[in-house]
C-alpha cells in the first residue's frame, strides 16, 4: 500500500510540525502580496469582455474553499488553488472570420470536383476488376479444353462394356468432344 505522506514539501521531518503557526504567516503574506500585484486598478477591457463574477458583494455566497491546507499537501507547480475567474470562457474564444460568398462557391466547386473524380475512379476500378475476372475466367475455360484436347481418348460404343464397369469407373467418363 502506497503512503499517504507527501514528502516533497516536508522540511522537518515526521517528528512533529514544528514551525507550523510562524510558516502559515508567511504564506497569506506572500499571497496577500501576489494577490496586490494582480490587481491592476486601470485596467480597461472590451464591452463584450465582461467579467464572470459580478462585482465584489459581501452577501455573495462563497462556494467550495480553497483545497489547500498549506501544511504538507499541495500541487507541485505550487499553485494553491484554482484562480478565480476573470472573465467568461466565451470571451476567450476567437471567432474565425467568415467567408466571402465567392470563397464559398469555390469551395463547393472544388467539393464538387472532388466528388466526381472520386466516383470516376471508382467505377474505372470496378470496370478494371470486371474485365480482370472475365480474362481469369476465359483462360480457366481455354486451359480446361486444351487439357481435354490433350488426353487420351477412347470411344466407347457398345452399351455392354459401360454396364460392365464399375462405379468409380463410369465417374470418369465423359462425353467426347467433337
Amino acid at each position: 500500500m502506497a503512503s499517504t505522506i507527501d514528502f516533497r514539501h516536508l522540511d522537518e521531518g515526521l517528528g512533529g510540525a514544528k514551525r507550523k503557526r510562524k510558516r502559515q504567516d508567511e504564506e497569506e503574506a506572500a499571497e496577500a502580496a501576489a494577490v496586490e500585484a494582480m490587481d491592476i486598478a486601470g485596467e480597461t477591457r472590451h464591452a463584450s469582455k465582461k467579467a464572470a463574477v459580478a462585482g465584489n458583494d459581501e452577501n455573495k455566497p462563497v462556494y467550495g474553499r480553497p483545497t489547500y491546507d498549506g501544511v504538507m499537501a499541495g500541487k507541485v507547480s505550487g499553485r494553491k488553488w484554482k484562480v478565480n475567474k476573470t472573465t467568461r470562457a466565451s470571451a476567450l474564444r476567437q471567432v474565425g472570420r467568415k467567408s466571402t460568398l465567392e470563397e464559398k462557391n469555390r469551395e463547393k466547386e472544388v467539393k464538387r470536383a472532388y466528388k466526381e473524380r472520386m466516383t470516376d475512379l471508382k467505377e474505372q476500378i470496378r470496370t478494371n476488376k470486371v474485365e480482370k475476372r472475365k480474362k481469369t475466367e476465359e483462360k480457366a475455360r481455354i486451359k480446361k479444353e486444351n487439357e481435354l484436347r490433350g488426353q487420351a481418348v477412347q470411344k466407347v460404343t457398345n452399351p455392354k462394356t459401360i454396364k460392365k464397369m464399375s462405379k468409380k469407373q463410369r465417374k470418369l467418363l465423359r462425353p467426347a468432344p467433337n
